[in-house]
């Protein structure tokens, strides 16, 4: 299967935890979605490791909350076959989450993109630096780089 605009209707984004980064993007995402009216469109996260459960990470409420961004009903969860499966498109926030999702999952490899191959500007080879342990200005930083 090959990956167009014309048939993204599910999108997943992939980092760690998904408390930080990943949650970011999907809830940024579901916001930009809801401004434009679009509709159809599945958004949604999880981490490679993963606690069930977990919220997010208070600064990553906290710099969603800055920009008019709810993420207080998320809740984490491990990457499945069946998430895999069901998405048209799974964004990972680091090369090496992509590379881990391909061995595990071959099938899926022409979803699998790193988020910043779509940037509109800088390099679209590095990834997304995890801010979790850092301080608010790495986790404003992260917000604006998944932005992008």
């Amino acid at each position: 299967m090959t990956v167009s605009a014309a048939n993204i209707r599910n999108i997943l984004f992939v980092c760690a935890g998904n408390i930080c980064r990943s949650p970011m993007a999907e809830w940024q995402l579901k916001a930009l979605l809801w401004e434009k009216s679009i509709t159809g469109m599945q958004v949604g996260s999880a981490g490679l490791i993963a606690l069930p459960g977990n919220a997010a990470s208070f600064n990553a409420v906290r710099v969603a909350r800055e920009n008019s961004i709810s993420m207080a009903e998320h809740k984490a969860r491990p990457i499945t076959a069946e998430l895999i499966d069901n998405a048209n498109l799974v964004l990972v926030m680091e090369s090496h989450q992509g590379h881990e999702l391909i061995a595990d999952h071959p099938q899926a490899s022409e979803k699998i993109f790193l988020l910043r191959h779509f940037a509109r500007y800088g390099s679209r080879e590095r990834g997304i630096s995890d801010p979790y342990g850092r301080n608010l200005e790495a986790y404003r930083f992260c917000f604006e780089d998944i932005k992008e």
